[in-house]
Order: C-alpha cells, then sequence, then structure tokens
C-alpha cells in the first residue's frame, strides 16, 4: 500500500475477512468450518469474492467525502492470492476497476491446490522422503540438460516445454549433498517427476499441470516436495501448509484429517470433492470478459516460469481459453511470461512498475507490447531481459547475455 500512498493515491486493501493470524493456512484456517462437518460458506464466500466487491464500494465511498470528488479513475494491483483476486474482479464485478495488474494469479483454485502437495502424495506412497539437496540436485541436472535450449547458457531453462529431461537418467550417478557425495536415487528421481509432471489419477488421467523443471522444489514454507531431515539422516515430508488446511476445512471438513494414509482412490475423491463443491465460487477461471472488455478496462499480468507454487501452465492455459473466445483479447487483456521469475519480486528479471504501465495503457491508450525485467538470478547474478507479451516467447539474438538488448520477441 505505501508506494501508491506516497504517489497520491486513496488506497484501500481487504483481509478478506479474515485478520492475518487467521488466514487460510495459518493457525489452522479455523474459520472454516461453522461447526464439526459443515463449511462456513458466509466467510469462504468472502474470502473468494464478497469481500473483495466490498473493498472496492467502500474505498471508493470514503474516499469521495474526504476528497469532495468520487474517484475518476479506481486501479487494482495484486500477486499470488491477489493476483486471482484481480481477476475475480475482471470476471465477477467487471465496473469496480478500469485497470488491474495480476501478477502470478492462484486462478483455476480448485484444481491447482491440490497439485502443491501431489508430491507429497507421492513420497507417502513410496515411504522414503528425499533430502533437500538431492531435489535441488534433480532441478541442477535438469538445467544442465535443458539450459542451452534458447541458445545461451544463463541458468534459465527459458523454453521449458522442450526440456525433456527424465530425472531417471542419473539416477546411480553422484552429487554433492552439503559437501558430502551421495547418489541420486530412484524414489528421488519420482518425486521429481511428480512435481514436473503434475497429478494424475488412480487410472492416468490428467489432474493438473506440474511445474517447470528449474523451479525449486524444496523451498522452506512454500516447496511441493520439502523435507525436513535429523541428523541422522531420517527424514519426512513438510507439506504446503494451505494445501493442507484446504483439505480439512473444506475437503473433508475434518481438521484431524490425516493426508498422510489416503489411497489414491481417495485423492481422486479428494480431487472430485474439491472442483464440484468449489470450483463455481472461487476457481476464477472464467474466460468469458466480454463485459469487463466493455468497460474499456485494461489487465496486465504476468506470472514467472520457475514459480515454485503455481504452474505458470494453468495462467496460460486461462489466457488460451480467454483468446479463443476473443481473439482480439490482446486489446485490453495482455500476458508476460518471465524466464527465471519464481514467486516473488526478488529472483529473476521481474518487471517493475506495471501499476504506471497500466495507468498509461488505461488513460493514454497505449499498452505495453514489451516489458522490461531486471534483478539477479538464482545464483546471485544481475540480468536484464526483454519479457514478451504471451504467446510471443524470448529468443537470444547474439552477444553478452546479460542485457536485455541480447534478446527479441519472436
Amino acid at each position: 500500500m505505501a508506494p501508491a500512498v506516497a504517489d497520491g493515491f486513496a488506497v484501500a486493501t481487504t483481509d478478506g475477512g479474515h485478520t492475518i493470524t487467521d488466514h487460510l493456512g495459518y493457525d489452522d484456517a479455523k474459520w472454516g468450518l461453522k461447526s464439526p462437518g459443515n463449511v462456513d460458506w458466509y466467510t469462504f464466500l468472502d474470502f473468494a469474492y464478497v469481500g473483495l466487491h466490498d473493498m472496492a464500494r467502500i474505498g471508493k465511498f470514503a474516499t469521495e467525502p474526504y476528497y469532495g470528488t468520487p474517484p475518476s479513475r479506481s486501479y487494482f494491483y495484486g500477486a499470488s492470492t491477489g493476483g486471482r483476486q484481480g481477476l475475480m474482479f475482471a470476471q465477477k464485478y467487471p465496473k469496480d476497476f478500469d485497470g488491474i495488474v495480476s501478477i502470478f494469479p492462484a486462478i483455476n483454485w480448485a484444481r491447482f491446490i491440490l497439485s502443491n502437495i501431489w508430491p507429497q502424495f507421492v513420497m507417502n506412497r513410496l515411504g522414503v522422503y528425499p533430502p533437500g539437496c538431492e531435489l535441488d540436485a534433480f532441478t541442477n541436472a535438469a538445467i544442465s540438460a535443458c539450459d542451452q535450449l534458447d541458445g545461451v547458457i544463463d541458468g534459465i531453462i527459458s523454453l521449458p516445454g522442450l526440456c525433456t529431461f527424465d530425472p531417471h537418467v542419473v539416477v546411480g550417478k553422484s552429487f554433492d549433498c552439503d559437501g558430502i557425495e551421495s547418489v541420486f536415487t530412484s524414489a528421488g528421481a519420482d518425486v521429481a517427476e511428480a512435481a514436473w509432471s503434475g497429478p494424475r489419477s488412480s487410472t492416468g488421467e490428467f489432474q493438473w499441470y506440474g511445474l517447470s523443471k528449474d523451479a525449486t522444489l524444496g523451498s522452506a514454507g512454500i516447496g511441493v516436495a520439502t523435507t525436513s531431515c535429523q541428523k541422522d539422516g531420517t527424514c519426512k515430508g513438510v507439506p504446503f501448509v494451505i494445501s493442507t488446511s484446504w483439505v480439512k476445512y473444506w475437503l473433508t471438513k475434518d481438521p484431524d484429517f490425516d493426508i498422510s494414509k489416503i489411497t489414491h482412490e481417495e485423492w481422486d475423491e479428494l480431487q472430485n470433492a474439491s472442483i464440484t463443491e468449489f470450483q463455481s465460487a472461487i476457481d476464477t477461471a472464467d474466460p468469458d470478459l466480454s463485459q469487463f472488455r466493455k468497460t474499456g478496462g485494461k489487465i496486465l499480468a504476468w506470472h514467472g516460469l520457475i514459480d515454485p507454487v503455481i504452474s505458470p501452465n494453468g495462467t496460460t492455459d486461462y489466457y488460451d481459453k480467454v483468446l479463443a473466445l476473443d481473439p482480439k483479447a490482446h486489446d485490453f487483456f495482455r500476458l508476460f511470461l518471465v524466464p527465471g521469475g519464481a514467486h516473488s519480486f526478488a529472483e529473476g528479471p521481474t518487471p517493475k512498475n506495471l501499476l504506471n504501465t497500466t495507468i498509461k495503457w488505461v488513460e493514454e491508450g497505449e499498452g505495453p507490447e514489451t516489458l522490461h525485467g531486471d534483478g539477479k538470478t538464482r545464483y546471485g547474478e544481475e540480468i536484464e531481459r526483454i519479457l514478451c507479451m504471451y504467446p510471443k516467447i524470448q529468443v537470444y539474438r547474439s552477444g553478452d547475455p546479460t542485457p536485455a538488448s541480447s534478446f527479441e520477441c519472436a
């Protein structure tokens, strides 16, 4: 909020109806149940969308008497759940905001949220919990195999769709685990493959997308395959807390439910419950943005290709559906993918000042064809990149790969 206030905006925010210590995935999300076995639908809908519209209406209502005039323009800026909220405005409340910045949005909620604990499910079935150093080594092996696909070796898999690296090909080979020589295991390869491929049903059907092969798998707090190991070498899984809360409080309605014991058939039942019971309220994946377009509103979105939490393929899946309904959607909705960008602004060549870019698009009609990204790679190297409007991709031309001028969009 502070930067927008410093720029002279009247700013409003919302906690979705819950205090920060009682949010989804934190403090056990007790607000999810009204009574044992019963979802509190009012608070859930507050979180999904009602609280958003209330924020917009109350914020504008409070602004007018203070300044003596209603806001001439309104803009929304959010990332992750906030990115989902931005697209919810466009889909459900198209008149609330003139411009929306949506960053690595948590859309397709009912489907993607369980994918974040799919590698944990695989580990539980195997009874093996690979240490983080082994998962990092699988990531590094994938980068070594696929980094050069875009013509430059920079520690980034810029063309993840072309990376066919199979983690099982390095099983039995050695790697460095915090100064100790270790060997790639078959179980570790299975877990890495699960994270990269995404969940499948007990009969092999696709359920959702996996992560890019250069995404970090074991990040503390958000990694999909995070484990915790003792000095004696024994390890256990550390599942993504928001996903486990979703299972406990919304899908099973049982705070004591132990997801580590479920069968594959029970996994499928959880997937089905997530979709059939909650998709219509929280998925935020309606591709029909015709009403938002009629208002003259604009959406600027970006998603990092090494996001370790929300697969960028879910965002492109949604955007492709928007384009299928409206082939000219680029006129008001533009998506940019960030090679080397994670689920934060701190890693990779991320774009800056997007609010100002969106304001210029809304008020002057100048929509960006490219964005400038800069920042540090996972290895601490400063880089710049030209970021391309999807479906165009970043292509290396020649020269020093550090500046953005060495790349173009094609």
